[in-house]
């Protein structure tokens, strides 16, 4: 994560939105001035006039004939990649042992084909989100499949890929538990005058990641919350022979030379619907990760919070969602100090809080040491100790209720100690 200036916490008085013509959503001019945190929602790049995204990949399911995937009939039916043991926690730079009161973890396949997800250095996980977020528990229709999706974001400066989601069955969560699991390209779908429905890399570090029914919405730190649609999932070429294959790798998008369809050679593409954009930019909200909150009674809603090196005067802001997963109204619910330096996730549960941050840089300057999960209760209010060790680099967390207590699911973003866990809160 980067350091940046602080964002100051003002209040969370907000702007509702207004439809204006062509689909695009407008502050009304009708209300006060703008909110520090308030949002607007644009369904297209460019003039109004403009293609939406959702009819762009429409396009590309109607015109080009590109099939709708299913996340868990085809993209694990079909997954290529297993989970690998978690090992020692003590295989990659530093020395730490594993979390407290894991459950349940894995690391990603170290296998040679696959080796890139585990020790690679191109590509870093970072937000972390289940079906509980989005369902409630399993998903629906899928024989009761539960659902892990980790988002991952391209360091690469060269050829860059923008980010990636990985789709993880995680029905079973015993000891030798090794899920399978599949990458999903996250894409602009795209149509210019003259040329065929097409879809272009995205260009988000992806940082956090919140699952709500058919919606993902990935938190980019300077420009806001961008919203992907998991029900229109597309299945692209890789390439029917080995030659096309190697060549496809630097493809993304449609294909003159055979009239197909190309991801950097992922078999599955996720569209991006809608976005969501700071209303005032003076307002300088860092969107560093985002989390569901299902804790609140019969509303849910999306929180956001700040990643800053060494100040501890980040705040978090609280939307509420409507019931199809849309962002009610663009105003803040509620918005609070975090009181420390470094949050990587936080999730709220009830009138609690949790966070997980990263050790200073400067204890050990020859690697990464473990982080920290932190409670803050009352809300807002100064937390005094941490409430217990997580793994090296940690990042975005996610909650799940049990029938004692709940857990929060997090992950690590080192290469060779990349790990998934569930620790019991």
């Amino acid at each position: 994560m980067d350091t940046t200036r602080r964002a100051l916490l003002k209040g969370a008085a907000a702007v509702p939105l207004a439809v204006a013509a062509g689909g695009l959503l407008v502050p009304s001019v009708a209300r006060a001035a703008e909110p520090e945190y308030g949002l607007k929602m644009y369904d297209r790049d460019g003039a109004p006039t403009g293609t939406t995204w959702a009819a762009a990949t429409q396009g590309l399911i109607q015109r080009q004939r590109l099939a709708v995937a299913d996340l868990v009939d085809d993209v694990l039916r079909r997954a290529e990649r297993r989970a690998s043991a978690p090992g020692d926690w003590r295989d990659g730079p530093g020395s730490a042992p594993e979390p407290d009161r894991v459950d349940f973890a894995f690391g990603w396949d170290a296998r040679p084909t696959y080796s890139e997800d585990a020790g690679g250095k191109r590509w870093y996980p970072q937000g972390i989100t289940t079906s509980y977020d989005a369902y409630g528990g399993s998903v629906p229709g899928g024989g009761g499949k539960k659902v892990a999706l980790v988002s991952w974001y391209d360091r690469q400066t060269g050829g860059n890929q923008g980010a990636r989601v990985s789709v993880v069955d995680v029905t079973r969560t015993g000891s030798s538990s090794r899920p399978r699991y599949d990458h999903v390209l996250l894409v602009v779908p795209t149509k210019e005058s003259g040329e065929p429905y097409s879809f272009n890399v995205t260009k988000l570090h992806a940082g956090g990641i919140a699952w709500v029914g058919k919606w993902l919405y990935v938190a980019d730190r300077l420009h806001g919350l961008y919203v992907f649609d998991t029900t229109r999932t597309l299945k692209v070429s890789r390439g029917s022979t080995e030659k096309t294959r190697e060549r496809a790798q630097n493809w993304c998008g449609y294909h003159g030379g055979d009239n197909k369809y190309y991801a950097h050679g992922y078999r599955y593409v996720m569209p991006l619907h809608h976005v969501y954009r700071p209303a005032n930019w003076s307002a300088k909200l860092e969107y560093s990760q985002v989390s569901v909150d299902r804790t609140q009674g019969a509303t849910q809603s999306l929180v956001v919070s700040e990643y800053f090196e060494r100040s501890p005067d980040g705040v978090a802001v609280r939307w509420n969602l409507d019931r199809t997963g849309y962002i009610a109204t663009g105003r803040a619910a509620s918005a609070w100090p975090l009181r420390i330096p470094r949050v990587q996730g936080a999730v709220c549960v009830g009138d609690q809080t949790y966070y997980s941050a990263n050790a200073p840089v400067e204890v050990d300057p020859g690697g990464p040491k473990q982080g920290n999960l932190w409670l803050q209760w009352p809300r807002g209010e100064k937390m005094t100790a941490p409430r217990g060790k997580l793994s090296l680099g940690p990042e975005d967390l996610s909650y799940q209720p049990r029938a004692r207590g709940g857990s929060v699911w997090g992950l690590a973003e080192h290469p060779g100690t990349r790990r998934v866990y569930r620790i019991r809160l």
